[in-house]
């Protein structure tokens, strides 16, 4: 899943938000562009939803959109 994050303002909150999703349960890999402010979520199915993954990102404080399901 690909999202649009807004106020994402240093590259280490980038790195800090990577770990935190990554470190949750049923998230298989995240990454985030600073640059572009977008963040990608590799999540397994079985374990959260595509809305569970959403306001786990959104929890962490940041305003986000849903780019792409892929």
């Amino acid at each position: 899943m690909r999202l649009k994050a807004e106020d994402i303002t240093c590259l280490s909150c980038a790195g800090d938000m990577e770990n935190i999703l990554r470190d949750t349960e049923g998230i298989l890999d995240a990454s985030v562009n600073y640059a572009e402010g977008t963040v990608y979520v590799k999540y397994d199915p079985q374990v959260l939803d595509r809305k569970q993954v959403f306001f786990a990102v959104r929890k962490l404080g940041y305003k986000v959109n849903i780019i792409s399901e892929s």
